[in-house]
């Protein structure tokens, strides 16, 4: 069977029952090609002339001339069909969250100043404004009431253009008088996010959350006691401690912007975005228009995705979109907001004030018997994805280690404090702090060398996690404690320590190895790649590059199958893949659905041909390497299967497969034929006809769903299941697919199955005197797999060990009406590691894959993982012995320990 694919795009059906029409691109080429003969020419990329390798990063030109690449850069003149005129959005936002809000007063403003328009609770209430999905509580905060988080908006303001904008706001921004504020209000109770989830894994009994799914939380009471009863036992020594870690900012380059404007006349909204999730946000802006008698009739949304200007999180359902969204409705024109870092820093997601607690029972020669831990993250006044960085946390709490009798558990609190979000690690680092920080105590405490306490408890190919899934790939973690070891780093450290004792300077190297998890329990990717006419190869792919280098890395896929890099990268691309009109849900399509499922479980293409397990997951930073690399290699199969291989077929005269070609310096080869140029190859493809677009899809649930897919001449079995192909997006037709293969429902119980394994060493001097703190030396180990691209590995390494020190000796957002969350913080107040902070030669290791292994691992958070509770060990050693459990450690800190 096998159906037409038309110019539909996605719809979105709202409550009301009014359907919206979502399209979404990413930047214009134009804007990602290093060189004009990449935006001509289907010659060699400049940035990338041999394939599978980078010279540059795809965007590196783009960025270093100054070209227009972030939602910052763009005006409402630069957009086509854009109206020149362009207004100005200002929030009026509280700077406490502890009293009554009486009202607001723009009186300081002179009558020159004054907003053309001003958005309040009282304003959307009228016009039937709906709090758009996820939010849950209300855009503004009204009279009698107090706000929610510091920073709330009471008023949304709309300028005429940007002088008065810049006046209005030097009058309003510091301006304790603008907001009235009353009575202290009322304490409320704390109450959690939900979900809050317990994993507990008993092997005496056979209990874990994979494998006892039915009555999994009923028997919950039953086997706790049983556990708690080895913490508690005599026969094994206790180490426990409680830990805090503070709230941080991402502290990327650019701080949030966006321009949109609404078209009254088609009910049209159309946005420029610097966003991690665009597919999300479109749909929660859906929602704000979607009431019944609503102002305003909603009938598109078309988001163009710019470079975020930095990410790993710190974007990931922001709702900065929102608000701009709804504000677009009351404005008269294209409608400019960006943040300046005070804003950025007042309501910017952070990653989680957290109180975590860990105890761990060993024996006398340092295995691990048992384990308890409690994750409790702050989830501030927005929920965001707060239960489920807290999720993570609790999931992830064995980290590297073979623990048989373990309950971890995982919440996030709704309060009134910054807005929590997801950051580089997800939740990992809080872990990896516990256990590595206890391990390394127990170790000194029982005599045991730090290494041996490890090896002694390591995860191998026979072990399971904490939800009681198998380990699915080899872990080197074994060869990184090796390497660790035999360092000089580690074998001088004594030597070194006495060195500098005798100049008054504290020395100590702390260990630490972490397990990094990347993916979901189920995630759905895209990817595409077109011929142009003129031999140009263009990625289309609805990640975003957050940073993380993902749009270089994805530029060198096509280079397996075949044989060059691509000239182009088109990122944030959903309105292709929107096309296909493919669903993960039953319910979309009921009609369809009339016979009755296998004894598999499984959706034959006769039920509906439009089926995948898992359409698309949000862009996570460590998914680009093993993920969404995988999507688009494929991709470049297909092409070699339907288009490629026919029309050397055709010009050899010859029967071919892809066993009998290879790519030599650019030219497709086949024994006893002449070689064939690219160009040679294009222009028959164009001449018959052949596909020059394929789209794809892949589904993963701990392995790749597979499926046969019937091409020209041969019948293959992919990891993907849909591939359409065709001459444009506008003749798209899927290839047919059969034999199923959807790996058993248990395994999205699994949690995790994939995992970067890493390890560090730090070293620290502190001098006595200034009580300062000065990383000397850090030397990292990672298994990432095969590597695609090694120059962006290093780089990722050096950005999460800054981001690293940080965290532990400098960052710090808090709590309190003295924090950010009056407004008032920049840069003078948020100190981050700078390039004095940063050790001279920082060191990456990186071992080459495990015997078989093909893929890469997702590491761009993995990196910085172990580095926190490394630093910490390390100021262990320095201290004589103290264990710091309170981030940040500041000079005080030290000071009070040394003293």
């Amino acid at each position: 069977m096998s159906w037409e694919i038309n110019r539909r795009s996605f719809i979105k059906t709202l409550a009301c029952g009014t359907t919206v029409t979502l399209s979404f691109s990413g930047l214009p080429l134009r804007s990602l090609s290093a060189t004009k003969n990449n935006n001509k020419s289907g010659g060699n990329p400049a940035w990338a002339p041999i394939p599978g390798k980078a010279n540059q990063r795809i965007e590196g030109i783009a960025k270093v001339l100054g070209q227009k690449i972030y939602a910052r850069d763009y005006h409402a003149r630069d957009m086509n069909g854009w109206p020149d005129t362009e207004r100005y959005l200002y929030a009026v936002r509280t700077d406490r969250n502890n009293q009554i809000i009486d009202g607001y007063d723009l009186s300081a403003l002179p009558p020159e100043l004054q907003p053309l328009s001003i958005i309040d609770e009282n304003v959307i209430a009228r016009d039937r404004m709906s709090i758009a999905g996820g939010m849950e509580k209300p855009f503004f905060v009204k009279a009698g009431h107090a706000a929610e988080y510091c920073g709330q908006p009471v008023a949304m303001l709309i300028f005429e253009d940007f002088q008065t904008y810049r006046k209005a706001k030097q009058i309003l921004q510091f301006n304790k008088e603008i907001i009235k504020y009353g009575n202290i209000a009322e304490k409320q109770g704390t109450t959690k996010y939900s979900p809050q989830n317990t994993y507990v894994r008993n092997d005496e009994t056979g209990f874990n959350y994979v494998d006892v799914s039915e009555n999994y939380d009923e028997l919950l009471s039953e086997i706790t006691p049983l556990i708690e009863n080895e913490l508690s036992s005599d026969k094994w020594t206790i180490f426990e401690r409680e830990f805090h870690t503070q709230a941080t900012d991402p502290m990327f380059m650019e701080p949030e912007a966006g321009l949109v404007w609404f078209d009254h006349n088609t009910g049209k909204l159309n946005l420029v975005l610097g966003t991690q999730s665009p597919s999300a946000d479109m749909r929660n802006i859906a929602e704000i228009f979607e009431l019944d008698k609503c102002k305003f009739k909603l009938s598109a949304i078309d988001l163009m995705a710019c470079y975020p200007g930095g990410g790993f999180g710190g974007r990931d359902d922001s709702f900065f979109p929102r608000y701009l969204a709804l504000c677009a409705a009351y404005s008269d024109g294209p409608l400019r907001w960006t943040y300046d870092r005070f804003e950025q820093f007042q309501v910017g997601l952070k990653r989680h004030e957290t109180n975590f607690y860990e105890k761990i029972a060993l024996d006398n020669e340092g295995r691990i018997k048992a384990l308890r831990s409690k994750f409790v993250m702050n989830g501030g006044g927005r929920m965001n994805l707060s239960p489920y960085v807290a999720d993570v946390a609790a999931m992830n709490t064995n980290n590297c280690y073979e623990i048989e009798k373990a309950i971890s558990h995982g919440e996030a609190t709704d309060t009134k404090d910054l807005i929590g979000g997801s950051q580089r690690g997800f939740g990992v680092p809080q872990a990896v702090i516990a256990i590595e920080a206890l391990l390394d105590e127990a170790a000194h405490s029982l005599g045991i060398d730090p290494f041996d306490i490890r090896r002694k408890n390591l995860l191998d190919q026979n072990s399971k996690t904490i939800t009681g899934a198998p380990i699915l790939k080899k872990l080197q973690i074994n060869k990184i404690l090796d390497k660790l070891e035999k360092h000089q780093l580690w074998q001088n450290r004594t030597v070194r320590q006495q060195e500098l004792e005798k100049s008054g300077l504290k020395y100590g190297v702390g260990l630490a190895i972490a397990n990094q998890p990347y993916g979901n329990k189920r995630d759905g990717m895209y990817g595409s790649i077109e011929i142009g006419r003129n031999g140009s190869v263009t990625i289309h792919s609805p990640y975003i590059d957050m940073g993380n280098g993902a749009a270089t890395a994805l530029g060198l896929a096509p280079a397996t199958y075949l044989g060059r890099n691509a000239n182009h990268i088109n990122m944030g691309e959903v309105a292709l893949f929107n096309r296909l009109e493919l669903s993960s849900s039953y319910e979309e399509y009921p009609n369809i659905f009339t016979h009755a499922l296998s004894k598999f479980g499984l959706i034959e293409d006769e039920i509906n041909g439009r089926y995948v397990k898992a359409r698309l997951s949000a862009s996570s930073a460590c998914l680009s390497a093993f993920h969404q690399f995988h999507v688009v290699e494929q991709a470049a199969l297909t092409l070699m299967l339907e288009t490629v291989l026919p029309a050397a077929s055709l010009i050899w005269n010859a029967e071919l497969d892809l066993d009998s070609v290879s790519w030599q310096e650019g030219k497709l080869i086949t024994e006893g034929r002449p070689p064939l140029s690219w160009d040679q190859i294009v222009a028959v493809i164009f001449e018959k006809g052949l596909p020059s677009l394929t789209v794809v899809h892949a589904s993963y649930i701990t392995e790749f769903v597979r499926m046969d897919f019937e091409f020209s001449n041969t019948d293959m079995n992919l990891p993907l299941d849909f591939i359409a192909m065709g001459s444009s997006a506008d003749n798209l037709s899927p290839l047919d697919r059969s034999n199923f293969y959807y790996p058993p429902e248990k395994k999205e119980r699994y949690g995790h199955s994939n995992f970067a394994p890493c390890g560090t060493l730090i070293s620290v001097i502190i001098d006595e005197d200034s009580k300062k703190v000065k990383v000397e030396d850090c030397v990292t180990v990672l298994d990432a797999g095969r590597q695609i691209c090694p120059e962006i590995i290093s780089g990722q390494y050096e950005g999460g060990l800054a981001m690293a020190i940080g965290y532990v000796l400098f960052e710090d957002c808090p709590n309190t009406p003295a924090g950010p969350g009056n407004g008032e913080w920049n840069l003078d107040q948020y100190k981050i590691a700078s390039l004095s902070d940063m050790p001279r030669k920082p060191e990456l290791i990186i071992l080459d894959p495990s015997e078989g292994e093909k893929t890469a691992r997702g590491i761009a958070e993995a990196v910085m993982c172990p580095i926190p509770a490394a630093l910490l060990n390390a100021l262990s050693m320095a201290t004589s012995g103290h264990r710091f459990t309170k981030l940040p450690v500041t000079e005080n800190d030290i000071s009070e320990v040394l003293s």
